[in-house]
């Protein structure tokens, strides 16, 4: 069996300093976040990824944004509107890219 110095499969994970801009939604409503997001995908400006940033889970039990937003990025990526659509490594957001 192999010894890895490092865990191979962090690799597969994107890391906040791997995009190119950062939409920040912490501390948004799920409505002016979702209207937020809306925007970006009508017109994503410069930038060909994103780190879309979100408040974590909190022990009040309260949804957080994962979910519809996780949603919603799919569904544009189905669409073609993003290329690709893969949660953060610390669950508080999610990496976009744009079509080249």
């Amino acid at each position: 069996m192999p010894f890895f110095n490092e865990n191979p499969l962090q690799k597969l994970l994107f890391q906040p300093g791997d995009a190119e801009a950062v939409l920040d939604l912490q501390g948004m409503s799920v409505e002016q976040a979702m209207l937020a997001v809306e925007a970006l995908l009508r017109a994503p400006g410069e930038a060909q990824s994103y780190l879309i940033q979100f408040d974590g889970a909190a022990a009040d039990g309260r949804e957080t944004l994962f979910l519809p937003l996780g949603r919603r990025l799919l569904q544009a990526r189905r669409e073609g509107q993003i290329r690709r659509c893969l949660p953060a490594s610390d669950g508080a957001g999610y990496f976009i890219a744009f079509e080249d």
